[in-house]
């Protein structure tokens, strides 16, 4: 006759946890549906997030774009209007923008800042991405013009997140490095005059750069906007 062997407190622990992993994906249960929620969640902030920051050194590896202000394409702004650098469009004349057809309606801005058509399309990221994208973010890079960078917004702004717009001058003032940007969708920089959140983007200073945008991931960061727009329309 054959006796089974008792097991040890350590089999008895594996045996627990193979059977608790089991029940949470594999079972049809609404609670082992939100214990694995939970366990992505502590995954991803944790263990996932903190190994990102350390390999790109930036303490925002992964960012959602929520904005149209890197565009390239005529979009509908905030105020239900079509527009691409200041220029105004209708549903009629709307059209697809290349890097040429760009360069022909929001060129003229850079032109007269000394970054020319060539120039700029040496710049990463020079095609620009769109609301809903993922960025990933660089930390360790010296910073140049044409380059695409997130940032805090100035102290006295009330911008709910940081901002990704694009290096167009470099300057040093008293002694200290000035960086000014612009989203390549916009007709102007961020002045505190000009937009309803106080943000000016011609004085940014070096501590307030997060990191360098290095590659992007398209439409990933939509469920996030979806997700916050169905809580502020319930709450």
């Amino acid at each position: 006759m054959f006796i089974e062997e008792p097991q040890s407190k350590f089999q008895k622990f594996i045996s627990a946890i193979k059977k608790s992993w089991h029940w949470i994906w594999n079972s049809d249960s609404i609670w082992s549906w939100l214990v694995a929620l939970a366990l992505i969640y502590i995954f991803i902030k944790f263990i996932f997030f903190p190994f990102l920051t350390l390999i790109t050194g930036s303490v925002l590896p992964l960012a959602g774009v929520e904005s149209s202000s890197m565009d390239h394409q005529i979009v509908r702004d905030d105020y239900g209007t079509l527009s691409l650098c200041g220029n105004i469009y209708t549903n009629e004349n709307k059209f697809s923008v290349d890097f040429e057809k760009y360069w022909e309606i929001c060129g003229g801005w850079y032109e007269d800042r000394n970054i020319t058509k060539e120039k700029f399309s040496s710049f990463s990221m020079k095609n620009g991405f769109k609301k809903g994208d993922i960025v990933v973010v660089w930390g360790r890079f010296i910073p140049k013009i044409g380059d695409v960078i997130i940032f805090q917004a100035n102290p006295e702004s009330t911008a709910p997140r940081p901002i990704v717009h694009r290096i167009v001058k470099i300057e040093n003032i008293d002694g200290k490095t000035i960086y000014q940007t612009k989203g390549d969708h916009n007709s102007e920089q961020l002045s505190k005059n000009n937009n309803i959140y106080k943000t000016d983007e011609t004085t940014i200073t070096p501590e307030r750069i997060i990191g360098k945008v290095v590659f992007k991931i398209p439409y990933l960061g939509w469920f996030k906007i979806w997700l916050v727009d169905f809580f502020n329309m319930i709450f």
